[in-house]
């Protein structure tokens, strides 16, 4: 007896492609959000820059008074030489992902793949601007010139308390301070039984969506937050402890996509994302390198 086989079949069996795609996962943008943003505004018309200038504390106040022997002596006025300086946010980083396909493959695609690349386009320049503002040694997080701890060891409490001190010492606000650790140092703050309890308030699932991508509790006076995007050290990562006047951030030009046709290379449907921005690095010592995994 003769039977139809799957191979016999063959022609008539259809090769379903499935609409959902498995996405390959990438770190979390969270940086951008934690540094000063405050300068933006200037820079949404024409220039290329914004001179944010450095105002000092006045300090040592004359006293003609206890401890001089000048009170009620009517003894000359001391005036003082102010001299402020400036730090310049330039933008100077245009960002873009582009690709093109021929047009006569345009409406052969699944339509899912058009929003993919979209989304993956703006993801990755995302992505690589946290990289960069992490890891530039001349203005970025890795540029911070003091540090604590030791490279690809675990970070301790005590670690975490000096580097607190450190910004304390700054005279820092204490309100926006922000810890970013990488994964592996996620599990050596997971060893500090402070740490742990401080995530007992809530579950997990209940922690603040306000705080931002990347955000998994507090240790001290830090909004701690998890990030891929870290420098790396010898062998392990620079991970970060700061108060966000630390590092000034600023886009000029938005995330944006543009699509067009090109007709003189063969016709092509091609797409672009792209942005510009700037950051600087103004007061140094509202941080600290946190040395770890």
């Amino acid at each position: 007896m003769a039977d139809m086989t799957a191979a016999t079949m063959a022609i008539f069996t259809p090769t379903i492609w499935s609409e959902e795609a498995s996405i390959t996962l990438r770190t979390n943008r969270v940086a951008v959000q934690t540094l000063d943003h405050r300068w933006e505004a200037g820079l949404q018309g024409a220039g290329d820059r914004v001179n944010i200038p450095r105002f000092s504390q006045n300090t040592s106040p004359s006293n003609r008074g206890a401890g001089t022997g000048t009170f009620g002596t009517g003894a000359a006025t001391t005036f003082s030489a102010i001299t402020e300086t400036n730090v310049a946010l330039i933008v100077n980083r245009y960002y873009y992902k582009a690709d093109r396909r021929a047009v006569e493959s345009g409406r052969q695609v699944m339509p899912v793949y058009d929003r993919l690349l979209q989304e993956g386009r703006a993801l990755a320049i995302a992505v690589q601007i946290d990289a960069d503002v992490l890891s530039d040694a001349t203005n970025g997080v890795a540029s911070l010139t003091t540090s604590v701890g030791a490279d690809n060891i675990d970070l301790t409490e005590d670690d975490f308390l000096t580097a607190e001190t450190n910004i304390n010492n700054a005279f820092a606000y204490s309100t926006d301070r922000f810890c970013l650790l990488s994964p592996a140092s996620r599990g050596s703050a997971l060893k500090i039984e402070s740490f742990r309890n401080s995530l007992y308030a809530g579950a997990i699932g209940n922690l603040d969506g306000k705080m931002g991508l990347g955000y998994i509790g507090q240790i001290l006076s830090f909004d701690v937050y998890m990030t891929g995007n870290l420098a790396a050290g010898t062998n392990g990562k620079k991970n970060a402890a700061y108060q966000r006047e630390c590092i000034a951030y600023a886009e000029q030009l938005r995330m944006q996509t543009d699509m067009s046709t090109n007709i003189q290379d063969g016709n092509f449907y091609q797409f672009i994302t792209f942005m510009t921005c700037g950051f600087i690095k103004v007061k140094d010592a509202n941080g600290v390198l946190l040395l770890g995994k």
